[in-house]
């Protein structure tokens, strides 16, 4: 039966104009695809457009759909998401902000917007229609994919037709998870919290458009849709089944309890879901050698010398200096930092200089401390670390009566490390930054780079804590208590964290589920730079090949105003897995006035293709 009923649908399938558009809609498939509509001797565009046009419809205000038709918006009328207002039409003010915003940062938002302002002639919103030569185009609003999203439906040649831009994928895909990272207000829970903080808004959206009924979805990628109910559908139970993999292993649970994940699961789920919670693991007081204060740690040797983990803001910083005043300690000898959040960073600098202590920390770990400026990462501090010893995973050092190693340990970000202190009188205890708490794992912010993959990611943090001496305990910064996870335990967060990487990689349509999870697969470094009017730098565009296969990438610079590439940017092949580095020399305009000046680069490799995709400010003074 089942046989007959698939040849019965490719029969169907090949009947003349199933799945196809009516005439006088043009669609291209590209990068970003191509529609237009022609009547009347007019023209109007979606998506992607050189050629002039009389009407162009933006579904949201991505710097790649904005560009895509930007020559093709001169003398047409241009209509957008009311939504997209400030990004469309205050872009040069965004940028010159976000010089000082991009420190400290915790909005979590993707910054992909215009580098120039675009002019509109109509910002509309839900119900709204807009008519054009006959035709009647309803605005749907469909937030998920971005927060200003809307669809346009159309009936043209007898079919339902929507216009979707990014909001879904031909087969129920999406093209990344981390542009879903927002913050839940009914959980009260902020975005660098807020994992999917958008897949409840999604799943309302493909939910409202399937209960339209279209025949056709035309969206800005991939392959003309022509099963929207099924996509739709699939769309929708891809993202719950990943949403409740996600909370079963979710950190939160120690810190904002049970009522709280729940009411952030019904949102996805739907209110009648239940919501599966790994049980807190065993968990016992510190240590009398080991002070919490905050997030800082302080470890006391026993003829009275401190060494601390972490200084996150002043009121740690205050109560180091009341263990020295108060003669728990006599001196502070060193500090280790676990990773770069300014909540364990933000008095590093001021603490190293007053105690006259150095700073250790994993290279992954230093480079951000040295030069924060060069790096756009959630909380990074803008004062830099004057200097850091750097520690090799696996080395071995010694510190009083401690026996210290160091480890790479990318767990709730990838710029993380992990400091294994050992002494005769107690079990060994890993200090694991912010990566575990005693109900799971803290990868909630889709910008911390949690990559999964075996040889990184937390599927490495997992194969260090299984290799830890037998009866360890592990201690996160915020967590008053050491706490150790049984093998059980163990095997149950890896399995669910494996059936969530299969479960991402069936959503997205990448050939490595990492390049939707880390938006930093391509990047420059330094993000951000300065230089006057006239001068020359050199930047790196730097690449991640998460593939399993050998890449090359073209690198097209999108020069502006104020900056020029000097020469040819050169292609680079990189194996699978590989990293490299690609020089950029850029030239300042003679004549640019000061501010800050964006310039974007785009990407090509088989099966990628994106558009002014990656961006490095660079502060132009006087």
């Amino acid at each position: 039966m089942r046989s007959l009923l698939v040849i019965g649908l490719l029969l169907l399938a090949l009947l003349p104009g199933r799945g196809q558009l009516p005439a006088g809609i043009s669609f291209t498939e590209g990068p970003l695809n191509t529609v237009s509509l022609e009547r009347n001797g007019e023209r109007l565009i979606l998506y992607r457009g050189k050629a002039p046009a009389n009407v162009v419809l933006l579904t949201h205000a991505r710097r790649d759909l904005v560009e895509a038709v930007r020559s093709a918006t001169t003398g047409a009328r241009v209509v957008a998401p009311e939504k997209s207002r400030a990004a469309l039409e205050q872009a040069e003010a965004f940028w010159e902000q976000f010089w000082e915003k991009r420190f400290n940062y915790y909005g979590q938002q993707v910054n992909k917007v215009p580098v120039r302002s675009l002019a509109v002639n109509r910002l509309v919103k839900e119900g709204e229609v807009v008519k054009w030569q006959g035709l009647e185009f309803s605005v749907m609003e469909t937030a998920g994919y971005s927060r200003d999203a809307v669809t346009y439906l159309a009936e043209i040649g007898g079919k339902r037709i929507a216009f979707t831009g990014d909001l879904i994928w031909e087969g129920g895909l999406v093209f990344d998870l981390y542009s879903f990272q927002d913050a839940i207000p009914e959980a009260r829970i902020g975005g660098y919290h807020g994992y999917g903080g958008r897949f409840g808004p999604w799943v309302t959206s493909l939910q409202k458009l399937a209960a339209w009924k279209p025949d056709l979805i035309v969206p800005a990628r991939g392959p003309l849709i022509t099963n929207p109910a099924g996509d739709l559908a699939a769309a929708v139970k891809r993202v719950q089944a990943i949403y409740r993999n996600y909370l079963s292993t979710n950190a939160l649970h120690w810190y904002f309890g049970k009522e709280r994940l729940e009411l952030c699961g019904k949102r996805v789920l739907g209110p009648g879901a239940k919501v599966e919670l790994m049980p807190f693991s065993e968990h016992i007081a510190l240590p009398p050698w080991c002070r919490h204060m905050g997030t800082t740690k302080l470890l006391v040797s026993s003829d009275g010398h401190g060494f601390a983990l972490d200084v996150g803001g002043e009121q740690q910083l205050q109560m180091l200096r009341k263990a020295l005043a108060d003669g728990l300690i006599r001196k502070i000898e060193g500090i280790w930092v676990t990773h770069l959040h300014n909540d364990h960073t933000a008095r590093v600098p001021a603490a190293a200089r007053e105690f006259g202590c150095p700073v250790y920390a994993v290279a992954e770990v230093a480079d951000g401390l040295k030069q924060p400026g060069a790096w756009f990462l959630p909380g990074l501090i803008p004062e830099a670390v004057d200097e850091v010893v750097v520690k090799k995973d696996g080395e071995n050092w010694t510190w009083r009566e401690f026996t210290f190693t160091s480890h790479f340990f990318p767990g709730q970000m990838y710029n993380h490390g992990g400091l294994l202190v050992e002494r005769a009188d107690h079990k060994p205890v890993f200090f694991i930054g912010d990566s575990f708490s005693p109900s799971g794992i803290d990868d909630y912010c889709l910008m911390n780079r949690n990559l999964m993959r075996e040889d990184t990611g937390y599927f490495l943090c997992l194969r260090k804590v299984r290799a830890l001496p037998q009866g360890s305990w592990l201690v996160n910064q915020h967590i008053p208590h050491l706490f150790r996870f049984t093998g059980r335990e163990l095997d149950y967060l890896e399995k669910q964290y494996r059936r969530r990487a299969c479960m991402i990689a069936d959503l997205v349509p990448w050939d490595d589920p990492n390049y939707a999870l880390d938006e930093e697969w391509a990047w420059f470094h330094p993000y951000a730079s300065e230089a006057k009017a006239g001068e020359h730098l050199e930047i790196e565009l730097r690449l991640w090949n998460h593939s399993g296969q050998e890449r090359t990438f073209e690198i097209r610079m999108e020069e502006t105003d104020g900056l020029k590439v000097v020469g040819k940017v050169p292609g680079v092949t990189l194996a699978p897995r590989a990293t490299a580095t690609v020089k950029v020399p850029l030239a300042v305009n003679s004549a640019a006035g000061p501010g800050v000046r964006v310039i974007t680069a785009s990407l090509r490799s088989r099966g990628i293709a994106v558009d002014h995709w990656i961006e490095t400010l660079v502060k132009v003074s006087e």
